[in-house]
């Protein structure tokens, strides 16, 4: 079986890192024209999402699978997305499913997790490689409801 990785669409987080600068303008023209509280508002919020955004430019969200298991993001808090990472090996596995917050998981029957996001980019590569090889976890509200479409899974 041929290992893989999947990783979130790039082109996502720098449109995000680029709307930054505008919005920081917008907060700092607002505060000139009066609004203080809403201009400051903008302006730091708009720095501390681009922050957030940061680690998403790294390797450290990827999501890989080989003949041992899978790998990738072991929380999923917010901004500590992909601070802690795990691996669970293919055996262990025992469900398949998605967080109310909408990440997608593998979990292994200690409780430890490997999760991605709808923004990781081929995702049907990973379901694919799951389906080969734990069956048995894929049932029905697992499966996309488009082949061709990105791996989901549904409610």
């Amino acid at each position: 079986m041929r290992g893989g990785t999947i990783r979130i669409d790039r082109r996502i987080v720098w449109l995000a890192l680029a709307m930054v600068p505008l919005l920081v303008f917008v907060g700092i023209m607002a505060m000139r024209q009066g609004s203080v509280t809403i201009g400051a508002a903008v302006a730091i919020g708009a720095v501390v999402c681009g922050l957030g955004c940061l680690p998403t430019l790294s390797s450290r969200l990827d999501l890989a699978w080989d003949t041992a298991g899978i790998s990738g993001c072991a929380q999923a808090c917010g901004p500590f997305f992909g601070l802690r990472r795990g691996r669970i090996g293919w055996d262990a596995m025992v469900v398949l499913g998605r967080t109310g917050a909408g990440y997608g998981y593998v979990a292994s029957a200690d409780g430890r997790r490997v999760l991605w996001t709808d923004m990781h980019q081929g995702q049907e590569r990973l379901f694919a490689a799951i389906s080969r090889r734990r069956p048995d976890l894929i049932t029905p509200a697992t499966q996309p409801a488009d082949p061709d479409s990105d791996f989901d899974l549904r409610p």
